[in-house]
């Protein structure tokens, strides 16, 4: 009687799983046997598949008009400079004109952080605990005191990239350049609000739905990045156009460079033919083993299931 009980307690506090197919692993399964044959015919698909996909990639790359002129040597902080642009084909609308900086370090791990979300909602922010990952930018004098928050604090927000650029045709006409769009619909929509009128804290940044102060906000991932500044909707006919530049943003102190940028976009965006050549390597590397391990299995075939290739049976 004691034994059956005993026998009845250990099984109530058992540790082995149920008596099923799934705890049990008796679920019926299915391993391929990777035979010669189905081998070859995938590396060729792969690659039959790939090489072209990849040179169509490399040729939309190849046909986006591109034109990039450096001004941070020319044209030092304080002046306004103006950049020749000589365009030799017809860039049709839109042109997206960027700004790109080369030796700067958005993706550092301390300037990513340094913001607050809050605050650029729109979201009073009046606890010092809350704007703990905008530093070393937070507050006036370092003051825990809501009145002396910065709106919006953090190194992002002040270290915003200000350098303004106009453009003028042969003729010295000025161009439209437009600003609206510019930014992330989502970004513009969710993301960022102006604080309440009555909300503590020293107004840094006047206008936090500003699409170009938006789009600074997106860090790069890249030391070395572009970012949209206008948009030029009606196309660049070929001929010579001058960007009339205001310098405002240093870069000496890191050997940072500035340039202006003019491009159009295909299916696949800027020009870059990275992805394309990746695709094109994978797929002659895929063709060049399929042809060898073809040849090889022509040659000289290795029967299946062979016992004689074992290790034990030598």
């Amino acid at each position: 009687m004691s034994s059956s009980s005993s026998a009845n307690a250990e099984g109530s506090h058992s540790r082995r799983p149920a008596n099923t197919a799934f705890k049990q692993q008796r679920l019926k399964a299915w391993q391929p046997i990777l035979t010669p044959k189905p081998v070859i015919i995938a590396f060729l698909a792969i690659g039959i598949i790939f090489v072209p996909i990849g040179a169509v990639m490399v040729w939309s790359s190849n046909s986006v008009e591109e034109y990039t002129q450096r001004y941070d040597n020319t044209c030092p902080v304080g002046n306004t400079c103006d950049i020749t642009f000589d365009i030799t084909n017809d860039m049709k609308g839109p042109v997206y004109m960027y700004y790109r900086m080369d030796n700067y370090y958005q993706n550092h791990r301390r300037y990513v952080k340094s913001r607050n979300d809050d605050q650029l909602r729109g979201v009073v922010v009046n606890t010092w605990s809350s704007i703990t990952d905008c530093d070393p930018i937070k507050s006036k004098g370092n003051s825990e005191l809501a009145p002396d928050f910065f709106l919006p604090c953090g190194l992002i927000a002040r270290s915003w990239f200000n350098d303004t650029f106009v453009m003028k045709d042969s003729s010295n006409n000025f161009l439209a350049l437009r600003k609206n769009g510019i930014a992330w619909k989502s970004d513009k929509e969710k993301k960022f609000r102006n604080p309440p009128a009555n909300a503590p804290g020293i107004r840094v940044i006047s206008d936090f739905e500003d699409e170009d102060f938006i789009v600074w906000m997106r860090t790069a991932g890249l030391p070395d990045f572009k970012k949209l500044y206008r948009i030029i909707d009606n196309g660049l006919p070929a001929g010579t156009y001058t960007v009339t530049v205001q310098s405002n943003y240093p870069v000496a102190s890191f050997s940072g460079k500035k340039y202006v940028v003019l491009s159009t976009t295909s299916w696949i965006g800027g020009r870059n033919s990275f992805l394309g050549y990746a695709y094109i390597v994978v797929g002659a590397v895929c063709l060049v083993q399929g042809l060898i391990f073809a040849l090889k299995h022509r040659i000289s075939p290795r029967k299946l299931g062979d016992t004689k290739y074992l290790e034990w049976n030598k």
